[in-house]
Order: structure tokens, then sequence, then C-alpha cells
């Protein structure tokens, strides 16, 4: 079983984060981004800047289920957040009220996705692999500093957050990310489409996952960046079960996920 170790480039630098997706997981991850942020700041840190993306706006739907309150309905979901962290918890974070542009992937250090849709994992994998494969063939004097993606999902009452690498860079041991152990992502049909009331929210997706979820995510991240390795790369959370299982470090287990795709 290997470790995986925080990048030598990664430390004593504000490390810039794109959170992609605002709603049930994402609103919930924003705020342990934020107490995270905070916490690195007063043990003598750099914090990290964060660029949160999302097309959609807060529905009444949402209220209870997400970050959000009454007065948010009508209005984007990530200038909602954005703007309340930056007048209340004095960060100059950003936002896009739009999905997010692929193209913009290497201006990242660590890129979190907290979406419903399969084909945002797909093309970021895909993405990852073509950036990859161009990095090994172009002889470059610089090391390349590694990119991380960190992948949250979820269903009514089970989800899974996995940690792996985005881009390799100069890092002896390929993590590997969601898209690289479902590669069935690609061939997935799950339609987004939006919850009208809170009874057909709570259908989809029941209280509570989505702050566990979010909540593993964040204590992943956490040791990552504050102890500096991990010997687990993800988790597997059942809300209903009561359980948490780590996704080890371990190249046997990577091999299992590719015999059964």
């Amino acid at each position: 079983m290997h470790k995986l170790k925080i990048p030598q480039q990664w430390l004593n630098k504000k490390l810039k984060i794109a959170l992609i997706g605002c709603g049930g997981t994402g609103s919930e991850m924003f705020d342990e981004l934020f107490r995270i942020h905070s916490l690195l700041i007063a043990l003598g840190g750099d914090g990290f800047v964060l660029t949160a993306f999302d097309p959609k706006t807060v529905t009444h739907a949402n209220i209870g289920r997400q970050r959000f309150w009454p007065c948010d309905v009508g209005f984007n979901k990530a200038e909602v957040l954005v703007s309340r962290v930056n007048n209340f918890g004095n960060t100059t974070w950003s936002f896009q009220n739009e999905d997010f542009d692929i193209e913009q992937v290497e201006e990242f250090n660590l890129i979190i996705t907290c979406v419903d849709s399969p084909d945002v994992r797909a093309a970021l994998g895909k993405k990852a692999s073509k950036l990859n494969q161009v990095k090994k063939s172009v002889h470059s004097r610089s090391i390349p500093s590694p990119t991380f993606w960190l992948d949250c999902g979820n269903d009514a009452s089970q989800g899974n957050t996995i940690l792996g690498h985005f881009l390799l860079g100069d890092a002896p041991l390929r993590i590997p990310n969601v898209y690289d152990l479902y590669p069935v992502l690609d061939s997935m049909d799950v339609k987004d489409e939006p919850s009208c009331s809170t009874l057909a929210a709570l259908e989809k997706q029941d209280y509570g996952i989505n702050r566990s979820v979010a909540r593993e995510a964040a204590n992943l991240l956490w040791q990552f960046l504050r102890h500096g390795s991990l010997t687990h790369h993800g988790s597997y959370i059942d809300i209903k079960a009561g359980t948490v299982t780590p996704l080890m470090i371990d190249e046997k287990i990577w091999k299992s996920f590719r015999e059964c795709a």
C-alpha cells in the first residue's frame, strides 16, 4: 500500500481551487472549504483562492436541503455563496454563473466536482487523459506541478468522494481519478431535471447525504493539506447503513476496478 504525499510545489502557496456545482453537495462543500481556508490561515498558512461555477438559480425546493435561505430564491447559486462569504468572511473569492469551461482547467491546482451529470465527469476525464499524453510527449525544462481532481457524487442515500490526479506532473505514482476508476461514465445517461417541490427533491436525495459526502471530502482534503499525506484517497458513504468505507491507495484495489469494467 502506498502513500499519497502533498506536492512540494503546493507548500507555501495559495492554491487555486475550482468548485464546479453549488447545489446540494456543492453548497455544503463550499462551507467546508471556507472553514479549511480559515483554519489554514489561522495556522500561519496562505489558505486558497476559490472560483465557484454554477448556472442555476436558487428555488424554493432548495431551502432546507441546501445552504440557502428564502431570501436567496431567484438568485444565482454561485453568486449567493461567494457574495456571502466575501461580505462576512474576509475573502476575495469569485464566481461564474455559468457552466465550467473545460479549457480553464489548467488554471487551477485542484478541481472539485459536485454535479449530478456524468457528462461533466466524462469530459474532465477525457481532457485529463489528453493533457497527460501531451505532457509526456513534450520535453520541458520546468517541472510541472500535479493537479488534483476531487469528485463528490451521490444518489438518494449513498455517495462517494474520490481524490485523484488530473495532471500527473512530476508525481512518482498516478492516483486514479473518478473517471479512471469508472470509465462507464462515458455511457451513462442521467437526466438532471430540476425538482419542483421539496418532496420530489427528497426522493432524489434524502436529507443528510449531501452533507455527509461533503464532510468526507473535506476531511480528506484537510488531512492532505494539513498533515501532508494520505493512505486512502476516497470514501464510500451509506447514510442508511451508517457506514463509511475508505478507498485505499492500493494498486490491487485499482486493478479490481479495471477487471470489473
